[in-house]
This record gives C-alpha cells, structure tokens and sequence, in this order.
C-alpha cells in the first residue's frame, strides 16, 4: 500500500489505502525486519489475525506473544491495536493495557471514539485507573495533533527538499524539488511551504488552511488545487524517509511533459498464466536484489536479472497486445516509485525493493500494482550493474530492451533449456501450485461479480467531466473481460460540481467477494455499474454495500422495459 489508491480521470496518479479499519495511522508502511525473516514474520502476524478473525483468541495470542518475542515493538500501529484487542479477548488484560498504552503513548493513537465503543476492550474498563488514563492520554493526542503535526511536516518537508536540492538533477537531469506540495491531514486541513489562498501562519514557514468540500481528494498523487498543479502527500505518508514526498514530486515533474501517458489497468496479468510468469519474474528479482545486497559479483546479480527478464519476454510476447499501455504505465509509476526509494533516506534500498516486491506479490490482482514492484526493482539492479539506463524523461522505458540494449548487447534467450533453468532457480513448483489453488478462487470471484453487476438489475451512472477522482483499493481490483473493472474497495469524489455526485463503498464491505462496482470499459465515456439500490431517502441511495450522495438536479429513474435503473439530471 497497505492501502487504497487512487486514480484520478484527469492526472492519472496513485495512493494506498489503509488495510485494517481501526483507526490509526501506520508508522510506516511495510513490516520491519529485526531476528528473523520478513515473510515469517508476516505469516506469524497473519496467522494471528486469522485465529482472531475466527475468535480463536488463545492461538491469536501465541502469535502475538512469538511476534513480539522475534520482533520487539516493529509493527504497523494498527498491529499494535490489534494485539492489545486479542489480548483482551483472551482475558491478558494487564498485557493488553500494556500495548494499548504503549500505542496511546507512544505511537500517539488518537481515535477516541473508536477507542470508547470498541467492544473488545470492554473488559478492560474495570481497571478504571489505567482505562481512564489512557482515554486521557488519547484526547490529549487529539489536542496536540495540530502541534505535532505542523512540526512533523516541517521537518519532512525541509529533509525531502534538502534531499533534492543536493541531487540537483544528478538522477534525472531535472531539479525535482518543488515547493508545490501540500500536506493533506484528514480534518481537511493542508499544509505548504508556500503562502495559500486564506492559509494562516504561526511561524512564517509553514502555512495551513482548510479545503472546501470536494475540492481536493485525499491521496498521494498530483492535483490542481484552485488552478495550480500541487503534489499531494497524505499526512501518514510523510514519515518514511522522503520516498513518498519524492515521489509524489517526480509525478509533478514528469507529468508536466508526459501528459498522455495511460497508467490504466493491464487486464491480462490477471490470467494464470500470465500471473505465474509474474511471480516467477518477482521471484528472480528479489533473488538478483538479495544477491546485490550481500555485495556479490555483477554475473551471479546479472543472472537473476536475466531469469526475471526471461519470464517477462515469454509474457509480453504472448499478450503483445498490450505491450505499450503496459511499459507506459511502467514509466509512470515505475521510475516514480524507484526515485522516491532511490533519492529517500532509507538506510537499505535492496531489501526495501524486495518488500515492495512482497507487498505487490500479495495482492489479489496484478493489473495495477505490479510496476511499484517493477520500477524500483529494476532500476535499484541496472545501477547495481553500473548501466547508463536512465534516459531522458520524455521517453517510455522498456526495461527489457534497455538491458539487451546495453547490459547483453544481445538479444535474451527463451529456449527450452534456458526457460526450464530458470524456472528451477526460482521456486517454480511451489508457485506453480499456488497459482493454480488461486486459479479456482479467481474463477469463483468472475462468475460471483457477473452475476452481481452484469445478469442482475443494475444502477448505472455516466460521468459528464472528467475532473472526478476515483480513489480505490488497487490490490482489490478484478478485471471482467467482456466488461471492464471491478472495485471492491473504492471512494468517488466529483471535484467540479457537474457530476451525478459522491459515493463509497462501506468500510468492511469492501473486500473482493463481498462489494463491489464496476467500471465499464468505454473510451468515451465513464460509467459505473452498482447492484440496485435497497433504500433512496431524498439524495441519499444504499445499496447493501455502498452509498451515494447525490449532487443537486439528479435524481433516480427508471430505464423503459427493463428492471434496470440509472441516474440522470431531472
């Protein structure tokens, strides 16, 4: 992510959703390794969750308590939340109150409400001194939020453009430092280093103001605020070394000359073979980055490389169709994820790029995701490899002719024998099984999602401007062929006041299998398919799974001689 992201009709750009609706922030944004390996250790804080999932609270617990024993306090915030509920629930109350006042104190958990009414908790008020100390402690985190907040902004904002300042085009050629950034908090607060229209100042560095309804969306991506172009940078995204900043500002810049770049969804990368030939391309890449992390010689780095690429060649001469929207793709958000991790402060680079690789690797589907993995993969390795790869920034990258071109001089061989070495060098059979269990899910999701919102009575709407922002859950995504994309977690915002209006999909309801919209594939216009709705009150329409609200001249009406509904201006 960890997280939804978002895409934006005008901008094509991207964020990550958070996973675990519990209301805190994470501290970073991929499990941290300390004693042993990160992918154990993501199975023992899975296997925790999934026992409580099941409220099977007493093994929930032993893989808290292994977690934590291999791991101290490295875990997402809402991991910490979440063990101090599984502790409570399994009646270790003075072990819950513990994290929950390590969460409350030190990681400045300040979700009051959620905290109050959280019912697995509730055992743990009898013990009023603490409980109430740690509601105290929370309310004082929501007071001085403001505080904490603009002094942790500064400091981020200040470290990224000192960052910049002292590349000065030595990656790209280009200065990517611009003040255009803002800081997006969630109370609809945005903070700049540039004066803002009505912003206010205590110290005449930083100034903030607040946004009107609708009129910026709240993700990392670029987006015109009151007809200027501005990074924006979610405000739990800033702590992570510079990367997102970074990132976020070579959108700023590349886009500015790249502005017919697609960053659509690829469609055929959720087919199983397609998605095998993925995996094993991940696999070897995070071999050739683990080699390059222990130093070793640029022929054993550049031999996993050539693994990687080998699958790719198979795969994108197969679906040759789609070649260029993919590598465009590629470009855009591939080389703006490795600049961030190239250029932020993160102390090991190689073992960052393997956990993007893990994270994307996860995902339900591969349509979007996969070149957050790619880019910084690729690029971290051809440098590794000392290759003049980086060309200017108007050109699309093609990192497989790139490596041909100038690493072989020579074209990759996809033979029989050099297909089959590579697939024994990379964990073939065991992902080959994997893949083929969640062939058989990915079937029963297609057929679940046709009926839903292809066979049955829909709600359509049409979007008339394209200045609407799609946010969704990019792992959460599931192509339909025939039609187009399925979202099971997504969150539409009409920034110019001409569209139908807002909607979302309820939190906990949006998980691929249970909610769900559809985005039919039209270059001429944008349409969303929902279920018929169960409820209209005024502007408001339910669905069993979403909400829309609706903008002022639109109503509800019926499509003639059939069941079918859709939204149109009165």
């Amino acid at each position: 992510m960890k997280t939804l992201i978002t895409f934006l009709l005008f901008t094509s750009a991207l964020f990550l959703f958070s996973c675990n609706n519990i209301g805190t922030n994470k501290s970073s944004d991929v499990m941290q390794k300390k004693k042993v390996d990160e992918v154990l250790l993501d199975s023992i804080y899975n296997a925790a969750m999934a026992h409580y999932e099941t409220k099977d609270y007493k093994n929930s617990a032993k893989n808290f308590d292994l977690f934590f024993e291999e791991n101290g306090n490295l875990i997402y915030n809402n991991g910490i939340y979440n063990a101090a509920c599984t502790y409570s629930l399994n009646g270790e109350h003075k072990k819950a109150l513990n994290w929950l006042e390590y969460v409350v104190e030190e990681k400045f958990y300040s979700n009051l409400d959620h905290i109050k009414s959280d019912t697995d908790l509730k055992e743990l008020h009898k013990y009023s001194s603490r409980w109430n100390n740690i509601l105290k402690n929370v309310q004082q985190n929501i007071d001085t939020a403001p505080e904490r907040n603009r002094k942790a902004i500064k400091k981020e904002l200040f470290k990224a453009k000192e960052i910049l300042t002292s590349d000065y085009g030595s990656l790209w050629k280009i200065n990517l430092w611009n003040p255009k950034v803002l800081v997006i908090d969630y109370d609809k607060t945005i903070y700049s280093l540039e004066e803002l229209i009505g912003s206010e100042t205590k110290d005449s560095i930083l100034y903030y103001t607040k946004f009107k309804e609708n009129e910026l969306s709240f993700t990392n991506t670029t987006q015109d605020y009151r007809g200027v172009k501005y990074a924006t940078v979610m405000i739990n995204s800033i702590n992570d070394n510079s990367a997102t900043i970074i990132h976020e500002l070579f959108h700023l810049a590349h886009l500015a000359d790249n502005t017919n770049l697609r960053a659509n969804p690829i469609p055929y990368l959720d087919k199983f073979d397609a998605r095998l030939l993925m995996r094993l391309e991940y696999q070897a890449l995070k071999n050739a980055l683990h080699q390059a992390d222990k130093s070793a010689d640029a022929t054993i780095v550049a031999s996993y490389v050539n693994d990687a690429l080998i699958m790719r060649k198979i795969r994108q001469a197969k679906y040759s169709a789609y070649l260029e929207e993919e590598i465009e793709l590629e470009t855009v958000e591939g080389l703006a994820n490795y600049t961030g991790i190239k250029l932020s402060t993160v102390t090991n680079k190689y073992q960052y790029a393997i956990n993007e690789i893990n994270n994307r690797e996860s995902a339900e589907t591969y349509t979007r995701p996969f070149p957050y993995a790619t880019g910084p993969a690729y690029g971290i390795l051809f440098d590794y490899l000392k290759m003049d790869w980086r060309l200017e920034l108007d050109k699309i990258f093609n990192f497989l002719e790139i490596y041909e071109k100038q690493y072989l001089k020579n074209t990759i061989l996809t033979d029989e024998n050099a297909i089959f070495a590579a697939k024994q060098r990379n964990n073939f059979k065991n992902i080959n099984q994997e893949e083929a269990e969640r062939k058989i899910e990915f079937e029963k999701l297609t057929a679940y999602y046709t009926n839903l919102l292809i066979t049955q009575p829909t709600l359509k709407t049409i979007l008339v401007d394209k200045k609407f922002s799609l946010s969704f859950n990019m792992n959460g995504t599931l192509i339909l062929d025939d039609y187009g994309i399925v979202y099971s977690g997504a969150k539409g915002t009409d920034l110019s006041g001409e569209n139908f209006g807002n909607f979302h999909i309820i939190s906990g309801k949006d998980k691929l299998g249970e909610g769900g919209i559809l985005k039919l594939k039209n270059i001429e216009t944008t349409t969303y398919m929902f279920p018929l709705p169960t409820k209209i009150e005024g502007n408001k329409i339910y669905g069993d799974f979403y909400e829309i609200e609706l903008n002022e001249g639109w109503e509800v009406a019926k499509i003639k001689g059939t069941e079918d509904l859709e939204i149109v201006k009165k």
